[in-house]
């Protein structure tokens, strides 16, 4: 009875602990059938279904009651979580890598074709601002040309007329001078044939006869 009580105590501590605890202690009580404490008819019937009873609730090893007639060493089954956790985790991470490897191969091409396209709209909208600017500083300069062209032709034509009347105020003056000169000269001229007529009076006379 001692015994009996024993295992329950031990029984409800396994039900009330953690998980881990609880795995380390059905991995203990699974070591112990497997090495023939816990193999049928070891124990007596009371306590071999108690400790079955117990062992099956908390942990999910299988140990045989009082009615198995077979070995304990064919009825227990360990089975590693480990490798059930592995085989669980394994098609998630092969799907979740597979799933990632086609986004990240198709991202990059989708990425590729955008700046591609990016690129040669953003050639396009150079080239035709750069063309719109050149146009627009041609006929800025053409504008300023002629403007310049039209100056300089207006500064000339005054130049021209500046030099024409400076010529025909030039022509005045000679012109003034020259009749000044002739009067002069006319003056003179009429002086000395006076004279010479009045110092010579006979000579008219004497020429007539």
């Amino acid at each position: 009875m001692a015994l009996l009580e024993g295992l329950a105590v031990a029984a409800a501590k396994i039900a009330g602990a953690s998980t881990v605890a609880k795995a380390a202690a059905g991995l203990g009580i699974a070591a112990a059938s497997v090495t023939g404490a816990g193999a049928a008819g070891a124990l007596p019937d009371p306590v071999q279904d108690t400790v079955a009873g117990a062992v099956e609730t908390v942990t999910p090893f299988d140990l045989p009651s009082s009615g198995d007639e077979t070995p304990a060493d064919d009825v227990v089954e360990i089975e590693d979580p480990v490798d059930e956790v592995a085989d669980d985790d394994a098609p998630e991470d092969t799907t979740g890598d597979d799933t990632t490897e086609d986004v990240v191969t198709e991202e990059p091409a989708d990425d590729d074709g955008t700046a591609d396209q990016g690129k040669q709209h953003g050639l396009e909208n150079a080239l035709e601002h750069a063309n719109e600017n050149a146009q627009a500083t041609l006929q800025a300069n053409l504008a300023r040309q002629q403007q310049h062209d039209a100056d300089k032709a207006a500064r000339d034509a005054a130049r021209e007329q500046e030099k024409a009347a400076r010529d025909a105020e030039r022509a005045a003056r000679d012109a003034e001078e020259a009749a000044r000169d002739a009067a002069e000269d006319a003056a003179d001229d009429a002086a000395d044939a006076a004279e010479d007529a009045a110092g010579h009076p006979g000579q008219g006379s004497g020429k007539k006869n």
